[in-house]
């Protein structure tokens, strides 16, 4: 049968995310609000709490607005919030009349710090501000999540659940409740720190949201995160990572960011002016060293298809260095590929899925550029998807998978598929196809566990099956 794809405009009128359940509803109590006095472990004397650092009221006014709004979020076992509440938001000037939809950059900040961060500490009030006034253009919305001392993950035990807050709730309630562009080509994410972890692991776990990334002396090997079970955990220093770190850092999850542009740099030479910092924040930026270089070298090893602008820059691990980072390294990449701000009442058309992509994971079910994948398995491991097109896709891993394609077929009609899968599959209503495909016996033991490392070195551990949809 002949395989006859839906016009693009129909067939892309699909929500690559869908709000969590209550979205209309989606204010925290004030009450329940845990985020207000924010966080200072360093006792920076230029330190707000978020409260009084985004204070201020939705109103017309030409200037810029910093306002702080409190999204829902995920509750932990127990019932008690798994996330730190409260986002602050930069709001260009002139935003309540201009009528004008715009990109929104999503900033993380360091351990220790707080939502405020980037506006007491990081000026980001005065550099968004500057850069619009030197060309309109530039106008954008700033949002700074809380992550709960910048734990950007969802811990094991799942008392952590800060990807699961800013991926399902603070992202669509921010396209809700403000006029931005909401679409990947109106998204860019970046963080300090672990910051830096965050920004590069939510736009390899949705790179559907995003078009650029960027990590500043970033903890990208998310050292010292217990709730992934790192190596170096307090009481860890034993075991070897298990499966549940290794599917949540970025440098595992490179192939994942194929078509994002992404920014990385570092402090890699001390300050030639001590007497500003000693060179004791430079100290301390070396701890991530080869984390940064590994990623770099990975990415380049897998072919990454996208902009990759990586530099090893003199610099510390201090404020001096990330806002000017911010501004002279990261902005102008992401202005390079942001949409522009455009007139509110024209429709936000919806980007074209990348093909052909690739993506892995280790979660048993994961959405990825309109394409929805359950596996079925005994174990932890990854899931490895590439090659993904209209014509077909390739699986690697164990078990039974269940691949519900992006809408791009004919609705009603009837494709041969080929590859071990579904023998047939009829496009529904909507124009997707739902194909199983069988990877043989699940596994039983974990991918990284001693058992599971000896058992990768058996050739045809993994079963790789290439699909074909004709």
């Amino acid at each position: 049968m002949r395989r006859r794809l839906l016009p693009l405009a129909v067939a892309l009128a699909v929500s690559l995310f869908v709000p969590p359940a209550g979205a209309d509803h989606d204010e925290l109590p004030k009450e329940q609000d845990n985020g207000a006095q924010g966080r200072n472990t360093f006792n920076d004397p230029g330190h707000q709490p978020p409260i009084k650092a985004c204070k201020d009221k939705l109103k017309a006014t030409k200037g810029s607005l910093v306002i702080r709004r409190l999204p829902r979020g995920p509750l932990a076992p127990d019932g008690s919030l798994a996330f730190q509440s409260g986002v602050c938001v930069y709001l260009p000037p002139n935003y309540v009349r201009s009528g004008l939809r715009y990109p929104v950059l999503y900033l993380l900040h360091g351990g220790g710090g707080d939502q405020a961060a980037w506006v007491s500490l990081g000026g980001i009030r005065s550099m968004i501000d500057t850069l619009t006034k030197k060309d309109p253009r530039n106008a954008l919305i700033v949002v700074m999540p809380d992550g709960r001392d910048a734990q950007w993950y969802d811990s094991y035990d799942r008392t952590i659940l800060n990807e699961r807050y800013v991926l399902d709730y603070v992202m669509p309630y921010v396209d809700h409740h403000f006029r931005t562009i909401a679409d990947r080509r109106g998204r860019a994410i970046a963080g300090l720190s672990n910051g830096g972890y965050g920004a590069l692991h939510y736009a390899a776990k949705a790179p559907d949201r995003f078009v650029a990334a960027g990590s500043m002396s970033g903890n990208v090997g998310g050292r010292s995160f217990g709730g992934l079970g790192t190596p170096i955990a307090a009481g860890l220093q034993a075991q070897e990572a298990g499966t549940y770190y290794y599917g949540n850092v970025p440098v595992e999850l490179a192939p994942n960011l194929d078509g994002l542009d992404l920014v990385v740099n570092w402090g890699a030479t001390c300050s030639s002016d001590a007497s500003i910092d000693l060179c004791a924040s430079w100290g301390f930026e070396q701890a991530f060293r080869f984390d940064n270089q590994y990623l770099r070298d990975r990415l380049e090893a897998i072919g990454h298809t996208g902009g990759l602008t990586y530099s090893e820059d003199e610099g510390g691990h201090a404020w001096r260095w990330w806002p000017k980072w911010l501004l002279e390294k990261h902005l102008p990449v992401f202005y390079e590929h942001l949409a522009k701000p455009m007139r509110s009442s024209l429709p936000v058309v919806a980007s074209r899925p990348r093909f052909p992509f690739r993506f892995r994971s280790i979660a048993p079910s994961f959405s990825v550029y309109g394409y929805d994948v359950a596996v079925a398995r005994e174990t932890s491991e990854f899931l490895d998807m590439t090659n993904v097109s209209p014509k077909g896709f390739t699986l690697t891993g164990s078990g039974r998978a269940t691949v519900t394609t992006a809408p791009l077929y004919r609705p009603g009609r009837s494709y041969k598929i080929g590859g071990g899968a579904t023998k047939v599959a009829r496009a529904d209503s909507r124009g997707r196809l739902r194909i199983g495909v069988d990877l043989g016996p699940s596994h039983t033991s974990e991918q990284y566990s001693p058992q599971g490392r000896a058992m990768q070195q058996t050739p045809g551990y993994m079963t790789t099956r290439s699909v074909t949809i004709a």
